[in-house]
């Protein structure tokens, strides 16, 4: 390979990694059109910038997300948090799936709010989902995995995000009736527990249960491991007695990983 067409790859792979820090998870076709290379180009950069872990490509849905920051992406702190969190845990996660029978989705902690960032839905004996399963954002003071966040704060810090999402029609705690005393309760029960359980289903009308157990970096939770089921198959107590164990000690791996 020559200078020239050194140089010209290189900008090539700039390109995508400054289209998907800029526009979030893509498929092949949408960098195809967004970057204007062809396709047969883009597979073999994309495949040396996943091997390389600049990119990474979605376990559920396949599509391609930026691991690290440029001077174009919407949140460069957030992006490098993330791509870290779902190094560690993609591992973990299909570990887990093969264990429990279920899709394990991981969760972050992003402005107030419960984001999903990877699934295994499609890893799973379920097959390929949706798309709903990633990339949707969750209150967090009625999911189980924002509980299970929640949980390793302390009170007063609990309180103060609880007023600072207070007028926020989306995230704030008053969307389904949540006042602090009932708050803090069950966040008592939560952490007596060693998971959250969902209080409210958010994504559709299905009628599943949930448990999350945190996952913490140097000690503070940053997200969750979740996994839900339907509710006529067995209550939150009875598969946290047969997975909890398991669920946890993934969870306590991730949390190692990335505090080392």
């Amino acid at each position: 390979m020559t200078q020239a067409s050194q140089v010209r790859a290189l900008s090539r792979g700039l390109d995508i990694l400054e289209f998907l820090a800029e526009h979030g998870p893509a498929s092949l076709h949408q960098i195809h059109v967004g970057v204007r290379l062809p396709k047969t180009s883009l597979r073999r950069l994309l495949a040396t910038l996943v091997e390389r872990r600049f990119v990474r490509v979605g376990l559920s849905d396949g599509m391609y997300r930026s691991n690290i920051a440029t001077l174009r992406a919407v949140d460069p702190q957030d992006s490098v948090r993330v791509g870290r969190l779902v190094e560690v845990a993609h591992p973990h996660m299909l570990d887990l799936t093969r264990a429990l029978k279920w899709p394990v989705h991981l969760h972050v902690f992003a402005n107030a709010r419960m984001r999903i960032i990877e699934s295994t839905h499609g890893q799973s004996a379920f097959g390929a989902s949706s798309g709903a399963d990633v990339e949707v954002e969750l209150n967090m003071f009625v999911s189980a995995s924002g509980l299970a966040y929640l949980a390793q704060l302390p009170d007063a810090r609990v309180l103060e995000i609880m007023e600072q999402r207070r007028d926020d029609p989306f995230a704030s705690p008053a969307r389904y009736g949540i006042k602090a005393d009932d708050l803090l309760a069950n966040l008592a029960a939560v952490r007596a527990a060693g998971y959250g359980t969902r209080k409210t289903s958010q994504l559709r009308p299905d009628k599943r249960h949930a448990i999350a157990v945190a996952i913490c970096e140097k000690g503070s939770p940053l997200g969750a491991f979740a996994v839900a089921w339907p509710m006529g198959l067995m209550t939150p107590d009875a598969f946290a007695k047969a997975h909890l164990e398991t669920l946890s000690a993934a969870a306590r791996a991730v949390s190692a990983a990335l505090g080392a």
